[in-house]
């Protein structure tokens, strides 16, 4: 599920596994305007404006739609087609804004909505015009495995923060397509690896082909970002089956480690609130929801916070389970071909050994061998 608001406030859309993207208004919570999808999407973003929604797909192309009075506007071609169906029903049919060769990930545009920055499965992150998307502007590239989230620097609008299956964060000015600072996180998993490490094992017992692509250590899955200024920025980072929350601080173009917090539970969301408190929602069913509150470096639990109670009164509502994208089917299959070629050569070279030495008679391989 994917959930955006307007900058103005007054639209929030949210797009569901069920090929669905609802659009509601803030002010009366009344439901405006619902649109079916061919694919499932895989993330939304609004323009500054709010007259458009962009939705990317999980085939890897984009689409947008008119936001703006929740109605489509027939006359903007460059949004959708008019056909008429065989009963001689109208409806709509949405040309992509653009598209990959490989699933959509993740999706974000610029706060002037000159650009749109997407990224797949790949390891590509992908800077295009808007509205004008044929117009590439640059590619950023440096992440060994699909990248899994994109966002802009809250304060700070000439670069972005993406995460990877590679288990690093990277810090990009996105118009040049320049990797300017790269945090692994495998040294600071380190301790809590074991989590990892079991699900592995489990996944092997359960099939032997879980050996050609699930890597030793887990992805980067998703990030937070908090800013109280332009020059520093706050990043909480999860990462694949690891009960914690990573804690990062960007200090002008550098990553910093700051911080682990080790949970109950392996977080599945997180998002920063305005008083430097992080709402963290968990795989855990009589604590769903959890809030930790930043002091001296460190996340430290909120004791009798009010989303916690709420979170415990109403449990069923937060429960989240494994329904998102499971990372593991985003790997690719890795085949040792230099080791079955070194195989079948040891294995012809110890064939003519024997024929050398007459324990096995020749065989011809064909009409002109001698």
């Amino acid at each position: 599920m994917s959930v955006r608001i307007s900058q103005d406030g007054q639209y929030l859309a949210v797009a569901c596994e069920t090929k669905v993207v609802t659009v509601w208004c803030t002010k009366t919570w009344t439901l405006l305007y619902t649109h079916s999808l061919v694919k499932r999407p895989m993330a939304i973003a609004i323009t500054s404006d709010s007259a458009t929604l962009l939705v990317a797909d999980k085939s890897g192309d984009v689409y947008h739609l008119p936001l703006k009075g929740c109605k489509p506007d027939y006359d903007q071609a460059s949004l959708s087609e008019q056909k008429n169906d065989e009963e001689g029903n109208t409806k709509m049919e949405e040309k992509p804004l653009l598209g990959h060769l490989s699933m959509l990930l993740d999706l974000a545009i610029t706060e002037d909505s000159k650009y749109i920055i997407t990224c797949d499965r790949d390891e590509k992150i992908r800077i295009s015009h808007f509205p004008n998307s044929y117009n590439i502007q640059a590619f950023c590239l440096g992440h060994e495995e699909f990248v899994t989230q994109v966002d802009l620097l809250p304060k700070n609008k000439q670069f972005i923060v993406s995460c990877s299956g590679d288990g690093t964060l990277r810090l990009w000015n996105y118009v040049k397509g320049e990797c300017v600072a790269c945090m692994d996180t495998r040294e600071h998993t380190a301790p809590l690896l074991h989590h990892y490490e079991k699900y592995i094992q489990q996944k092997i017992e359960e099939s032997e082909e879980a050996r050609r692509f699930l890597p030793d250590y887990p992805a980067v899955k998703s990030f937070t970002l908090y800013s109280d200024s332009s020059d520093e920025h706050l990043i909480a980072a999860l990462v694949d089956r690891i009960p914690a929350v990573f804690l990062y601080k960007i200090e002008g173009t550098k990553f910093k480690y700051i911080s682990t917090k080790e949970l109950d539970a392996e977080p599945r969301v997180v998002s920063w609130l305005l008083s430097r408190e992080l709402i963290v929602l968990q795989e855990e069913e009589e604590q769903p929801v959890c809030v930790l509150e930043f002091v001296d470096n460190n996340l430290h639990r909120v004791a009798e916070h009010a989303l916690e109670s709420l979170g415990k009164k109403q449990n069923h509502l937060f429960t989240v389970g494994h329904d998102g994208l499971n990372l593991d089917v985003l790997y690719k299959q890795r085949y040792d071909n230099v080791a079955d070629y070194k195989k079948k050569k040891e294995e012809r070279l110890a064939m003519e050994q024997a024929v050398k030495d007459g324990l096995i008679p020749a065989v011809k391989k064909g009409r002109w061998s001698k």
